[in-house]
């Protein structure tokens, strides 16, 4: 459920627009309880044959929507996702395998159906000699088929059993069990796993002469009513894929039974199989897509990382060209101060030296001209910084080559 509340105005439309089935399917309601939602917004609905009339072309009167005495607020339900349909994942080849198997005769699939299959014939042996639980039903902890039927039941369940599990692997299907109470049968196509199981139906039947007191009598008892649980010769089958939502199943029915329901059944591993493969292949691609759009993210950060750099490095080298012109300056300054105060300026003298040294550490700065050497290009470079997890290793600060022109990349 979303946070989100009816709109009265727009439900109102809706309700006028098309009928309550159609709109329930669309919040994922039944239309009983759309219903319920109109009456306590008090927004009127289409009456009995609206539509019919509608269609036929007849003269149909729409209600008008009352005002409210006081505000409702009635929280709204999330629109379930149209589930994909098969053309949109699946190639002509899958589809075409597909519609053959529902094409397919059921009798002629459990004809197909072999009964002295390892599988078969392990799940007869095991259950054969296995315990029942309280409702009549065999099971067993050993690695077997996931069938849970009465004793009865049995040769039925291994026959249906058998020509679904021939059919499965004509269609490529690998069938394994394992050990477990439930949950333990599945069929593996496309690298999609896809458990499957049997089961009998119970039947609650009223006794018609209850045991009186105690224990016994409140265990009976169902709705008031003392029952006992019987299975019902009625057999189901559920396919799942592990965590996903509810199981799909098929059961006897009046008309139909387990075995009619074959290809059907059979097409609908198809069916899981391939929308398992298709969900796999999306999520691939977006990973992938992702990893993609990271990695040019990346690369376009150390880019912009670099011109960064060097941006700096130009407004240093700018910035050491003009203290090396203010150096030689100062250096032109003292020189014709000291002449005219008749101080020697010649190399060998404390200032003389002191002039070379200054004009020295002017072409150091200068990014025209070659550094001369220095005691300073002795000093030990320091430690490498240490970097906290996460966080970006500091590089060393970009500088250009001296002179300039050498070498500008």
């Amino acid at each position: 459920m979303s946070y989100e509340f009816w709109d009265r105005n727009s439900l109102y439309e809706e309700v006028w627009a098309m009928p309550m089935a159609k709109l329930a399917k669309k919040y994922g309601i039944s239309d009983v309880g759309l219903a319920k939602v109109c009456r306590k917004l008090a927004i009127p609905v289409p009456g009995r044959g609206y539509w019919a009339k509608k269609e036929a072309g007849q003269t149909v009167q729409k209600l008008p929507l009352p005002a409210l005495k006081e505000r409702v607020m009635l929280y709204k339900p999330t629109p379930k996702p149209e589930p994909p349909k098969i053309e949109e994942y699946t190639t002509p080849g899958e589809r075409a395998q597909v519609a053959k198997v529902t094409e397919r005769d059921a009798q002629s699939i459990l004809k197909r159906g072999s009964m002295s299959h390892p599988l078969i014939v392990q799940a007869r042996e095991l259950l054969g000699r296995s315990n029942r639980d309280g409702h009549e039903l065999l099971w067993t902890d050993e690695a077997c088929l996931d069938i849970s039927v009465s004793k009865a039941a049995l040769p039925r369940a291994l026959k249906l059993a058998a020509g679904l599990i021939t059919s499965l692997e004509e269609e490529g299907f690998k069938i394994a069990v394992k050990k477990g109470h439930k949950e333990k049968a599945t069929a593996t196509l496309h690298n999609q796993e896809i458990g499957f199981a049997i089961m009998e139906k119970i039947d609650s039947i009223p006794l018609a002469s209850p045991p009186k007191g105690g224990v016994l009598q409140r265990v009976l008892t169902y709705a008031g009513t003392p029952h006992e649980h019987k299975p019902s010769g009625r057999l189901g089958l559920q396919i799942w894929k592990p965590w996903n939502a509810l199981p799909k199943s098929w059961n006897d029915g009046k008309t139909r039974t387990l075995e009619d329901l074959l290809p059907e059944i059979v097409a609908a591993f198809l069916r899981t199989a391939l929308a398992g493969k298709a969900a796999d292949e999306k999520r691939a691609a977006e990973a992938a897509a992702a990893q993609r759009a990271a990695q040019e993210r990346a690369h376009r950060a150390e880019l912009i990382h670099r011109e960064e750099q060097r941006v700096r490095a130009l407004y240093r080298a700018a910035a050491n060209l003009e203290q090396a012109e203010r150096i030689r300056h100062l250096v032109s300054a003292a020189t014709e101060a000291a002449k005219a105060e008749g101080h020697s300026i010649d190399p060998g003298t404390a200032f003389g030296d002191w002039l070379v040294w200054a004009l020295q550490q002017a072409d150091r700065v200068d990014p025209l001209k070659e550094s001369p050497a220095s005691i300073i290009d002795t000093k030990p470079a320091p430690e490498a910084q240490y970097a906290p997890y996460g966080q970006r290793k500091p590089s060393p600060p970009f500088r250009w080559p001296k002179p300039l022109w050498r070498k500008v990349e």
